[in-house]
Order: C-alpha cells, then structure tokens, then sequence
C-alpha cells in the first residue's frame, strides 16, 4: 500500500505543477503578472514537494521496503528512450529553475524572459514523460 501512496502523490504533485507551469504562460501571455507569479510559485512548490517524495521512495526501495520497478513490456526501447531523456531532462531543469526564479525574484526580467520559455519547455516535458513513465510501469508492463 506505501508504494501505492508515495506513487499517487507523486503523480499528483508532478500533475499540479505540470498543469500550473502551463497555467502560468497563458496568464504571463494575458499579461497577468501576479497571477501568473502565484502559478509559478505553486508549480515551484509542487516541483520540490515531488522530488521530496522521489528521495523518500528511492530511499524505501534501499532499506528494502517498497519494491523497486523494472519495466519488460513490449516497447522497451521507446521507454529507455523517454526515460532517459526524462532523467536527463528532470536534471537540467532543477537548475534552470532556480536561475529562472531568481530572476524574476531580483527583478531582472530581461534575463527572466530570455530563459524562461526553456525552462517552461524542460518542465512541462519532465512533467509529461514522468506521466508517460507511470503508464508504462502500471499499464504496458509484463
């Protein structure tokens, strides 16, 4: 059942922030400033409390409490590809959000503009392939 939980709310989590970080550029291209800073703070927030879960996960899968998945399904080529991709991505895209933050925290919204699209590109596809991974797991696994 503990898998089951930490599964569901990390789905929820990356879900949220997903769907904010897209939120986010309508209101931004609106040109809803504040709410757009509420929906990037909450896409923030629910980025980090993601990967709060991923290391309570990884850390249940070492002390041996909660099994650790291994995908054998028929399209295990596509998912190496998504997945790494989806590693390398969710990577580069915690940095980048920071530095994207932090401009606009300072007020520099020059710089904030110029990286800002890829680090909305980066996320929303760290957020989509982390889902398409879950469907893999759960649904075309053997």
């Amino acid at each position: 059942m503990l898998i089951s939980i930490v599964t569901l709310l990390s789905m929820l989590t990356i879900s949220v922030s997903g769907v904010a970080i897209l939120l986010g550029i309508l209101l931004i291209k609106a040109g809803k400033r504040e709410a757009h800073k509420k929906a990037m703070i909450t896409a923030s927030v629910f980025a980090l409390l993601f990967v709060l879960l991923y290391v309570l996960r990884n850390l249940l899968q070492a002390q041996g409490l909660i099994p650790v998945g291994k995908y054998e399904g028929p399209y295990r080529g596509l998912f190496l590809f998504i997945l790494w991709s989806h590693t390398a991505l969710a990577i580069v895209n915690f940095p980048l959000a920071v530095i994207t933050l932090r401009y606009a925290f300072k007020g520099l919204f020059e710089k904030h503009r110029k990286i800002a699209p890829l680090t909305a590109f980066v996320w929303v596809y760290v957020a989509v392939t982390g889902w398409l991974i879950f469907y893999f797991m759960q649904f075309l696994n053997r």
